[in-house]
């Protein structure tokens, strides 16, 4: 799937094919993100910043512009059934990201 692809893909995601793998539940009480801001952001196209390609064929790192400091990151995963797997999600402190670029 290429990176226009998914985007497409997002844009006509219906919210009852979202599901989340058990490591997202195991990682939401480490940090402060829910399924519910998960699911808010995938459907937030416009807040959507960049697509990374993931280590397998059809997993992707997704980045959403939470406000000017934060990011959101999710690791999803595209089924060929048209469900959307959402592997793991955290949120990053943008200032640490603009000094990692330079």
């Amino acid at each position: 799937m290429e990176l226009k692809e998914v985007k497409k893909f997002l844009e006509r995601l219906n919210q009852d094919n979202i599901i989340f793998d058990p490591h997202f539940y195991k990682r939401t009480r480490e940090r402060p993100i829910n399924e519910s801001i998960v699911r808010s952001f995938l459907s937030q196209i416009n807040k959507l910043e960049k697509i990374e390609r993931g280590k397998e064929i059809n997993r992707f790192k997704l980045w959403f512009r939470m406000s000017r400091k934060y990011s959101l990151v999710s690791i999803i995963e595209i089924n060929l059934s048209k469900d959307l797997k959402v592997i793991s999600a955290w949120n990053s402190d943008r200032k640490w990201q603009d000094k990692l670029k330079q």
